[in-house]
């Protein structure tokens, strides 16, 4: 298996290098294929220069790691200023060149000590960023001798376990209920179990067994919520399964990643599918495929470095406090989510992935970026709507031009009606009978006209819809674009009532 990561390490090892273009200062950049410049506030430079020189240093490869302590010395030249644009990802970027001080020389490694003890920590609580800020203020204790950083130790500590579900779910946003995600999820504990390494105890037994009972039967652990398939996870997943010592999941993981890589890298992408990264479909606004790709790169590097160093045996969960549910036989598996307030890709109920042993992943996934934290930038309105396997209500919405004041202003104004399409939210029950995997929303609005909209990835799967006990016709009516791929929508004509049931054969 570790040979198997260091294949796909030299798979994007050239992709990453070739990124790397010297400015008019004579100072190295790392510039993104999509947006021709470096993304300076973000980490991908930082990553990418650690990545180079941490597999340099493992595999004797001089001449890479001499290109990244040449990227990194760029990276500290230009330090200062970078720190001071808006979006400076100081916890990522800290955590990355404090990785490497122990393995470069003298001189470049007491400006790595110097640089992340003068850089202030990132100013915000999002979670996935609490186990960085840990390590790296764990270094600054052990460079400088100063105790006063354990006091942010042991807030991100603190908060961290506020965080924590029973069930091992880690929310990524405080209070509960705001957000949360797998692909996030997977990052605290992947980082969390870096620090296991470090020599940090704790347990993380219940918070894999949670990610365990996750994965998906073709492998996808990052298949709900914003993150949905996005590179970000997979450096980290295959860093704390390959880390933690569990070697059949690890298999799992490789075998679903590496085939998708090569398209993805070709394509300068940072989502395992086959659009072209210059689209940036269904991207949100912070996602640049250079960041993501080098954040990967230096992960991958890191779980052949600490294969097997920290074993974790999963403590798999009884119950769902976090809110993800997984209904799994032997012919189907199902994944749905209750839902959180932040973002649209996290409401819910929502059904986040469905497979049955005949079809394969019937689908996967649910809406995209929405208008709000993040996701202004590259909406595709009906698209995402439609990207939903639920229900969806259509609502005539009220034409302010109708109102009789205005007519006597405006005698010419527009009074065209206009239809506005809402997901609608209802409980989630899965059952199975007869070898027939069955879904139903409760609770539904009598009041409501509304349609089961299925995005499945072949139009071959055979759908009954029933409203009441009774059928009702169910089509392929349209084929959309999401995070996977092609997916061809099943939609049933307008209903009303109480229950609504699908049928899967």
């Amino acid at each position: 298996m570790t040979e198997q990561i260091k294949q796909i390490i030299e798979l994007i090892l050239p992709v990453c290098t070739s990124w790397i273009q010297k400015g008019t200062d004579g100072l190295e950049r790392f510039v993104d294929p999509n947006d021709n410049e470096e993304i300076s506030a973000h980490y991908g430079a930082t990553h990418a220069a650690a990545a180079f020189i941490l597999w340099g240093k493992s595999t004797s490869n001089e001449v890479l790691y001499k290109q990244g302590l040449s990227l990194l010395h760029s990276i500290l030249v230009r330090w200062d200023d970078n720190k001071k644009l808006t979006a400076f990802h100081s916890d990522f970027n800290n955590l990355a060149i404090s990785m490497v001080e122990p393995i470069v020389d003298d001189k470049t490694a007491q400006t790595i000590r110097n640089t992340i003890c003068d850089t202030a920590d990132s100013n915000h609580y999002t979670i996935n960023w609490l186990p960085m800020r840990w390590a790296v203020n764990k270094k600054r204790i052990e460079w400088k001798g100063d105790n006063n950083y354990q006091s942010t130790i042991n807030k991100c500590k603190e908060i961290i376990f506020k965080a924590t579900n029973a069930d091992g779910g880690i929310e990524d946003r405080l209070p509960h209920g705001t957000s949360f995600n797998l692909q996030y999820d997977l990052a605290t504990v992947s980082i969390l179990q870096y620090l296991r390494v470090q020599g940090e105890p704790m347990d993380l037994s219940k918070e894999l067994g949670f990610l365990l009972n996750a994965v998906a039967p073709d492998g996808d652990i990052n298949y709900q919520g914003r993150g949905t398939n996005q590179i970000f996870a997979w450096g980290l997943w295959i860093y704390l399964l390959a880390s933690s010592g569990n070697t059949k999941d690890l298999l799992t993981a490789l075998n679903f990643l590496e085939p998708r890589l090569k398209k993805m890298l070709d394509n300068n992408n940072m989502m395992l599918n086959e659009w072209e990264g210059k689209e940036k479909y269904l991207w949100w606004d912070y996602h640049y495929a250079s960041v993501y790709t080098a954040h990967c790169l230096l992960w991958l590097v890191m779980a052949y470095i600490d294969a097997y160093k920290a074993k974790i045996t999963p403590l798999f969960p009884i119950t769902a406090e976090t809110g993800l549910h997984i209904y799994r036989s032997e012919s189907y598996f199902v994944s749905w989510f209750e839902g959180r307030t932040e973002y649209l890709a996290e409401k819910g109920p929502a059904i986040a992935a469905i497979w049955s042993k005949e079809h394969g992943m019937i689908c996967k996934g649910t809406f995209a970026p929405w208008q709000g934290h993040f996701g202004n930038k590259y909406i595709y309105e009906d698209i995402v709507l439609k990207n939903y396997c639920g229900l969806l209500s259509i609502k005539k919405d009220k034409d302010w031009s109708k109102k009789r004041f205005l007519h006597k202003l405006f005698p010419k104004i527009n009074t065209n009606e206009y239809y506005k399409l809402q997901p609608l939210f209802c409980p989630i029950i899965i059952e199975e009978k007869n070898s027939n995997l069955i879904i139903k929303w409760k609770n539904v609005a009598s009041k409501d006209n509304v349609i089961v909209n299925i995005p499945t990835f072949s139009n071959k799967c055979h759908i009954e819809t029933l409203l009441n006990n009774k059928i009702v016709p169910t089509f392929c009516t349209e084929a959309i674009k999401n995070q996977y791929g092609w997916t061809y929508l099943q939609q049933s004509k307008l209903l009303r009532g109480n229950e609504v049931t699908i049928k899967i054969y």
